[in-house]
């Protein structure tokens, strides 16, 4: 019976189809007859004569609405909408790899006669199990954005880089990193230290430009202007030294993590072992091409193609209806509405089956990275405990050095947060050492107190704090004050937003040379302390 079951459920897995985004990009076209210029691209594209496709519908060419869907012959079908002035194109088709069929699905808008919108999203369903689909954009946008006045989040395409090489350009980079309409990634790639020469990066930048062109944006920092930006950014936000850094969308480097703009070092792409079958421009484009705006932003920027088709059967019933056609013909109007209805929420569902699949991968990943981590946590725990005695850790005098320093002996116990770091880079408080005694004593007392627990830990970690001058108390007695301050209690940790509910309370001099506050929160699922702000004072109502 159990054989019987296990064959069923393969045949089960074998038959289920995956659907995946492979793609998305979104660009503003600008020319004299923009519209049909980028029909008659998509057009060229679609019908090469290398495609399996029969019997192309005259009326095709010129941009009206046909579908093919016949034996021995890939399919197309598009839909033309006049008001508003909108043009979807969908095909579909098999690749090398039969067990995969690639939609492409494209939507012209009209803004102007001068300018349009035009959107483009590559799907991929494959029968089996939802493996990781290799990711790409259709070569005709590369025609587009290399060809025509073409902008990704107000900003001209190109196959060149963007050149970062001085003061003023750094400033004009942080602005567009910050920019809050920013929605496509930003890949800067650093030359080497002393060098100014954009063609020395780590890999070859216009290469990796062919393949994600509209939508990502690529740019060269040179030296100098890598050591303007970390000066403005601070290092763990910053790119030098052959490094490559993705900024993604929502770059804040008050609240963000540097790990939530991912940093390959030179080693680590050095160390990669260049083969023909992936390298590290191949990887690198795999993970710029991942989409990570939820699926209904995406939708609402480039509508489904059955969507569109749902609309094109409503707008005809609607336009039968009001020049006063017979009921016979109304209702089959009608019947084709619902059917495109039907369809489009099936398209729909899929996409939404393979996101839930996505998440229940995801969330087994994460289980067992927890597991590894509280293992290895546990084993640090152990060495740090053998080693105590005998470990004397130097107290700098500056904290110049502190982030340095804090990865060295803090690692795993203590976190500074980005706003933690850039507090204290921009802090004048005259005592550098209380800083580290403080950060150390928090790492040797509070970290056990909350780990291990019991009286004795509480104990110890009371007397050092006396010793220190400090106590620890919560940043309010009143439940959800800590919100009437807008985000000063508050930094994006993991994905979410966390309050910094405790703090150190030292000195309360108002002078920022002797005032001393340490304000953090315990993260129980990594075990650790985060500190979100130090060495001075958050607002509160005294203030």
């Amino acid at each position: 019976m159990r054989q019987a079951v296990e064959h069923i459920s393969g045949e089960d897995a074998e038959r289920r189809i995956f659907v995946q985004i492979s793609s998305q990009v979104g660009l503003v076209v600008r020319g004299n007859n923009v519209f049909r210029t980028l029909q008659e691209r998509v057009l060229k594209w679609g019908f090469d004569p290398g495609r399996n496709l029969r019997n192309i519908p005259a009326g095709a060419w010129e941009g009206e609405t046909f579908e093919i869907d016949q034996d021995n012959s890939e399919q197309a079908e598009a839909v033309k909408l006049d008001r508003p002035h909108y043009w979807a194109f969908r095909l579909r088709e098999r690749l090398k790899d039969t067990s995969r069929i690639w939609t492409t699905e494209v939507g012209i808008a009209e803004r102007s006669p001068t300018e349009a919108v035009i959107g483009v999203r590559l799907i991929c369903a494959q029968r089996g199990n939802a493996e990781p689909i290799p990711r790409s954009i259709p070569s005709f946008v590369r025609g587009i954005a290399f060809t025509q006045e073409s902008y990704l989040d107000a900003r001209r395409t190109s196959a060149d880089p963007w050149v970062v090489d001085s003061d003023q350009g750094v400033d004009e980079l942080i602005e567009f990193l910050e920019a809050p309409n920013r929605h496509h990634p930003v890949v800067v790639f650093a030359t080497p230290e002393g060098s100014e020469n954009s063609d020395e990066t780590a890999i070859p930048v216009r290469p990796f430009i062919r393949k994600v062109v509209g939508f990502a944006h690529a740019v060269v920092l040179t030296s100098d202007a890598a050591f303007a930006l970390t000066d403005r950014l601070g290092r763990e936000f910053s790119v030098y030294r052959q490094a490559i850094r993705t900024y993604n969308p929502g770059f804040d480097p008050t609240t963000d993590l540097p790990s939530d703009h991912p940093l390959a070092s030179a080693s680590r792409i050095a160390d990669w072992g260049e083969s023909e079958d992936f390298t590290f421009t191949d990887f690198l484009v795999e993970q710029t091409l991942r989409i990570t705006r939820p699926r209904d932003v995406l939708e609402r920027e480039q509508p489904s193609f059955q969507h569109i088709k749902r609309i094109a059967a409503q707008q005809a019933r609607e336009s039968a209806s009001a020049a006063g056609q017979s009921e016979a013909q109304i209702l089959l109007l009608v019947d084709e509405e619902l059917k495109a209805a039907k369809q489009e929420v099936e398209a729909s569902l899929e996409l939404a089956l393979n996101a839930d699949a996505e998440r229940q991968q995801a969330t087994s990943e994460l289980r067992q990275t927890k597991a590894s981590y509280m293992a290895l946590q546990q084993r640090l725990d152990a060495l740090l405990a053998e080693g105590k005695a005998n470990n004397v850790v130097e107290i700098p005098d500056t904290l110049d050095v502190v982030e340095n320093w804090s990865r060295t002996h803090l690692s795993g116990q203590i976190e500074l947060h980005p706003r933690a770091m850039k507090a204290l880079r921009d802090s004048n408080f005259k005592d550098a050492a209380f800083v580290y005694k403080v950060l150390l004593m928090m790492r040797d007392y509070y970290v056990p107190m909350r780990r291990i627990g019991g009286i004795e830990y509480k104990n110890t970690f009371d007397q050092k704090l006396a010793e220190l001058g400090l106590e620890n108390t919560p940043c309010f007695s009143q439940q959800n004050k800590a919100k009437q301050f807008g985000g000063e209690y508050f930094v994006r940790y993991q994905e979410s937003k966390r309050e910094l509910d405790w703090h150190l309370k030292g000195s309360d001099s108002r002078d920022g040379r002797l005032g001393f506050r340490l304000y953090y929160f315990w993260d129980a699922e990594t075990a650790r302390v985060v500190v979100g702000y130090l060495p001075g004072h958050l607002s509160n109502d005294i203030t």
